[in-house]
């Protein structure tokens, strides 16, 4: 398990971003990644508003194939998450594994396509998403050694601020990607 604590926000001008990323920290790789989101039918994770407070999920990256349930927790009243408990565990067989969960009654809700650059900048590890539907992201999770999640919290910001990050609370986005596609397509 890892408890994840990160700020991720909508931003226009991506190369400018990629330009400070340069001065604080160094690209470690640059992957194409699916995510497809699953509901069992018991539970539809999707009704719960104003968005999802667990996932699942089946990650397709180019060295591996991941299944991962997360599940927020500390989470405020406007939506925030402040962090969230992660699981995962590798798949070997991924087409086998999606006929059990079909078998099991899990329904695939949507698919999450997007280019992905990954970050190493010290304290942070820095995810820039171009999300196929959505446009450019940037995320920023602390990864130091932080003494709680409020200070690895503050972390996050004034690393934004440091990459130049302006006004980044008018485009914090506190929902998931599978949400934001949903409602686009619902439009």
């Amino acid at each position: 398990m890892n408890v994840e604590v990160e700020i991720k926000v909508k931003i226009d001008d991506f190369e400018k971003v990629k330009k400070n990323l340069l001065d604080a920290g160094k690209l470690v790789k640059s992957i194409k990644q699916i995510d497809e989101y699953y509901i069992p039918c018991h539970r539809d994770f999707f009704a719960n508003k104003p968005h999802p407070v667990e996932w699942l999920r089946i990650r397709t990256n180019p060295d591996k194939i991941v299944f991962e349930y997360d599940k927020s927790i500390n989470k405020k009243s406007d939506g925030e998450q402040e962090c969230a408990n992660e699981y995962e565990t590798e798949i070997s067989q991924p087409e086998e594994f999606r006929k059990i969960l079909e078998f099991l009654d899990f329904k695939k809700v949507i698919t999450v396509n997007k280019q992905r650059e990954y970050w190493d900048c010290g304290d942070f590890e820095v995810c820039l998403d171009n999300v196929k539907g959505l446009g450019n992201f940037i995320e920023v999770e602390a990864k130091g050694d932080f003494e709680n999640t409020e200070k690895a919290k503050k972390g996050c910001m004034d690393f934004l601020a440091k990459l130049g990050v302006k006004n980044w609370q008018e485009n914090h986005i506190k929902k998931g990607y599978p949400v934001l596609l949903l409602e686009k397509i619902n439009e």
